[in-house]
């Protein structure tokens, strides 16, 4: 291979590989964008709704196995009642 012909090659490369990052790049900034709208859409629905309050309410961790627990236990009481 001839040096001007390596140079080429290395050229397309170097082009390929910065057209793969822009493409990531342009990928990660669309799904941020399209995250945000869709969170910006749902609370607009919710005060369109005449709702006061459309924040959206987060459980700890903790509260999530109690609830668990008490279905499960309630599912336990109804079935030694029967």
């Amino acid at each position: 291979m001839r040096a001007v012909e390596r140079d080429e090659e290395e050229d397309r490369f170097t082009a390929s590989l910065a057209g793969l990052a822009m493409t990531l790049l342009l990928s990660l900034v669309a799904l941020v964008v399209i995250e945000r709208l869709a969170v910006i859409s749902k609370l607009e629905d919710c005060l369109l709704q005449g709702r006061k309050n459309c924040e959206r309410i987060e459980l700890s961790p903790g509260r999530r196995n109690v609830r668990w627990i008490q279905a499960s236990w309630s599912g336990q009481v109804a079935e030694t009642m029967r």
